[in-house]
């Protein structure tokens, strides 16, 4: 959670391993990416599957709106700065700086329709800490799809290009 919510500070990268410091933080989400084009099922991988297209639906929808994403852009770097003043020295992701993370993916993205629907657990999504959690890593996940995009990805690409990508996970995982 932690390189994935700092990858939204991340606005103007030299390289994609600078926006995720490496590989080591994203290992689960490469994990699951490799097991998923090795054999995949539905049962064990329809929900993440569901995820990433619904994300990347909202991403193609967000860089067609350029002052939503001048807005994000600009609220982000206010976001950071406040975070660095906060934490002096601490690297990291506080919980002011998810709540904070989440608020503004509730105030700009979630209103983007169709809106992503989060499965699970009702306990446990009614829990604030939990939603705050799960908005910060929306506003993450979209992060990525819009860096997927920069670098020349697309979304047919996760279909057609399997084998493509399964070399390349082979010298990241």
């Amino acid at each position: 959670m932690e390189h994935s919510l700092a990858s939204i500070f991340v606005q103007n990268p030299d390289s994609i391993s600078e926006v995720y410091q490496g590989t080591l933080g994203i290992r689960v989400g490469l994990n699951l990416l490799k097991e998923m084009l090795n054999g995949f099922n539905l049962q064990d991988h329809g929900e993440p599957l569901r995820y990433l297209f619904a994300v990347t639906n909202l991403e193609r929808i967000l860089v067609k709106d350029q002052g939503m994403l001048g807005r994000l852009g600009v609220r982000i770097s206010n976001l950071n700065e406040e975070r660095r003043l906060r934490q002096q020295d601490q690297p990291g992701i506080d919980d002011i700086t998810i709540v904070q993370l989440a608020e503004l993916y509730q105030a700009t993205l979630s209103r983007i329709e169709p809106r992503i629907r989060i499965s699970g657990n009702r306990q446990q999504l009614q829990r604030t800490a939990n939603i705050q959690r799960i908005r910060a890593l929306l506003l993450a996940a979209v992060r990525a799809a819009v860096l997927w995009r920069q670098v020349g990805g697309r979304r047919w690409q996760f279909i057609t290009s399997r084998n493509q990508m399964k070399k390349a996970l082979e010298n990241l995982v």
